[in-house]
């Protein structure tokens, strides 16, 4: 995937306004239809009158027209001014053109209209962070943290305003460290909740620390067979926490922004910032409902 710095000013200027031209033919067909009365583009709902209403409309104001125009003119674009990888990740989507019937005409000249804008919004750095779910991505977040009391609330939702913001790279560096640093906390506070006497694990790197909380939060294997006994099931799952863990912890020191790291890795994407967040939000809430099970 590119990032905003691939592309010259004059190049990014260009496609922001085919992205708002884009915009204006989405919202020219959404007028269409509200003109036709019709909600969707289900065949049931389309009469033969509508397809006459649908052909007079086109001759006046050519809103599936115009759509196709905008298409071709950025196919056209990229290709003469986008690398030859940015230039398949526009072209590669429908061309809007065909269709057997009404619903189709519109419907294709939609899609080809929409997946182009997504395409240009990841290449000018404009598209939307993949949501990590409203619960973990809001202020006071993360609340089996908060109810055991694992890591304070100024700093959890320091971490979280970190980690949901990452449209830069360097806003994703941050976001990893960030996830990292929260994981690690939560282990600490975790120990300290199965065990207020434990000491001596402070310094301690996040592998180490994940296999002191494991003693303390380990599941009974022989307490209920379905558990897979001691080499399947739920033991084999905790033993490759591990190696999420190390993986998180590597990631942070890799590209993160731990380290001193002191060059931004151009390659890192949301994806594996979310690849990162995600796996921290399962590990804590793993521990923390295994600390309800067993102390609670």
């Amino acid at each position: 995937m590119s990032t905003p710095t691939d592309l010259s000013a004059s190049v990014t200027a260009k496609l922001r306004r085919f992205l708002k031209q884009g915009q204006e033919r989405l919202e020219e067909i959404d007028a269409l239809m509200r003109r036709l009365g019709v909600e969707s583009l289900s065949t049931d709902e389309l009469t033969e009158m509508d397809s006459m209403k649908a052909a007079f409309d086109e001759a006046k104001n050519r809103a599936i027209e115009k759509a196709r125009k905008w298409v071709a003119g950025l196919d056209e674009y990229a290709k003469g001014y986008l690398s030859e990888n940015m230039r398949r990740r526009v072209t590669r989507h429908p061309d809007g053109l065909g269709g057997e019937d009404l619903p189709a005409h519109i419907d294709n000249a939609r899609i080809a209209v929409h997946s182009r804008i997504q395409t240009v919004k990841q290449l000018i750095g404009e598209a939307t962070p993949t949501p990590a779910g409203s619960e973990r991505d809001a202020t006071g977040g993360w609340t089996h943290l908060r109810e055991l009391g694992l890591v304070e609330d100024a700093v959890l939702d320091g971490y979280l305003n970190t980690m949901r913001t990452r449209r830069t790279v360097a806003q994703r560096r941050a976001a990893i460290g960030a996830a990292k640093e929260l994981v690690e906390a939560a282990m600490k506070g975790a120990i300290h909740y199965a065990d207020p006497a434990a000491t001596g694990f402070e310094k301690d790197e996040m592998p180490q620390l994940w296999k002191r909380l494991r003693t303390l939060i380990q599941e009974d294997h022989a307490a209920d067979r379905a558990l897979g006994g001691k080499e399947i099931g739920v033991a084999k799952t905790l033993s490759g926490m591990i190696n999420l863990i190390t993986g998180i912890a590597e990631m942070r020191n890799k590209v993160g922004s731990g380290h001193g790291t002191p060059t931004a890795p151009k390659g890192i994407q949301e994806s594996h910032v979310l690849l990162v967040i995600d796996s921290a939000h399962t590990i804590t809430r793993f521990v923390t409902c295994r600390l309800n099970e067993l102390f609670a």
